[in-house]
């Protein structure tokens, strides 16, 4: 309870100063050009007709951002006008989403994020708003999984090992996190079920806690696999074990956190949404325009060497399906907090 209220006010501040300093924000992509409205009638006619804008959850180079990217230039493709992507990044995911969530529904903006940050952020108290609030429109993909890593040097090899060292010596092992979300909820899990006694640092997004990992500020840390697979690959981290509930396809030898602490299971899927109420047609129209642009090999190959998973991309019908499943194993982790 002490780390959620230590939580509580941390997001209350960086969420105000985050939306305050919103004029900050980064793009990239196609051209810049922009217009502002809806196409009128039946909004389905005649579009895309202009740039369309996806607002990225989180700040460039992290695996959130590369795959909303990589979905952008199929985008491009397949609809023949310019996707922009612009980072609108801050207190894991919440600046964006609170600044977008009633925003133009002209067909034209959307908002790109994955479900570990936008119903972690929920759970933790950081938003009062689910995926409900906005109009999801696909689901199109599933993370390589936050693996717990450690140094290569390190004496643990298992989440066992971590955790009973970590009890052993109360407060000296540096486990970082990121504000609200998943992996927030992961440390939660592992203290107040697996009996962690971790000194839990906030060391930032998933870069930044790889660097304060190969620096020596922090002794272990959760990071998307393919966050870490270089490092993983060249000897300076080792994966103790995935939170997803079944190990990525291509890495099928990955030991599982649930073997060792049954609640810790998370599978992060990356996800289109729209501000609430756009025309329906529009959203069946971007839905289809992501099937099809995902359907290519050139994006299982992406899928294949970033999430070392077969693509995996959803209906709006099955997408609405996902969600809910996922807002519910969320919020059964509410009282871990």
């Amino acid at each position: 309870m002490k780390l959620k209220k230590t939580l509580a006010l941390i997001l209350a501040a960086s969420v105000t100063l985050a939306l305050a300093s919103c004029g900050s924000n980064t793009s990239s992509g196609g051209s810049s050009s922009s217009g502002s409205g809806g196409s009128g009638g039946n909004a389905a006619d005649g579009w895309p007709s202009k740039t369309i804008n996806i607002y990225m959850t989180h700040a460039a180079g992290g695996d959130t951002d590369y795959m909303g990217r990589q979905l952008a230039i199929q985008l491009e493709e397949e609809l023949g006008v310019s996707v922009v992507v612009t980072n609108v990044d801050g207190s894991n995911g919440a600046t964006c989403m609170q600044q977008y969530k009633d925003g133009d529904t002209d067909g034209y903006t959307f908002i790109a994020t994955n479900t570990a940050a936008m119903l972690g952020n929920y759970a933790t108290g950081m938003v009062d708003f689910t995926y409900d609030a906005f109009e999801p429109v696909a689901i199109y993909g599933i993370q390589s999984g936050e693996n717990i890593v450690v140094p290569a040097d390190s004496p643990y090899n298992t989440l066992d090992d971590l955790i009973k060292a970590s009890q052993e010596n109360p407060g000296q092992i540096k486990f970082g996190i990121s504000t609200g979300g998943g992996v927030y909820i992961m440390a939660s899990i592992m203290t107040n079920v697996g009996g962690a006694e971790f000194n839990i640092i906030d060391a930032g997004d998933g870069a930044t806690r790889l660097t304060a990992m190969l620096g020596g500020e922090i002794d272990a840390t959760s990071l998307p696999y393919s966050t870490a697979a270089d490092y993983i690959e060249n000897g300076q981290l080792k994966s103790l074990c995935t939170v997803l509930s079944e190990p990525p396809t291509l890495l099928p030898d990955q030991l599982s956190a649930s073997d060792t602490i049954p609640e810790l299971v998370m599978d992060t899927e990356y996800v289109v949404l729209a501000p609430k109420d756009p025309p329906a047609e529009i959203v069946e129209a971007m839905n289809a325009a992501i099937l099809e642009a995902t359907s290519t090999d050139e994006w299982k190959q992406v899928v294949n060497d970033y999430c070392f998973q077969d693509p995996y991309v959803l209906n709006i019908e099955d997408t609405l399906v996902e969600l809910e499943k996922q807002n519910e194993l969320f919020e059964s982790f509410m009282p871990y907090l």
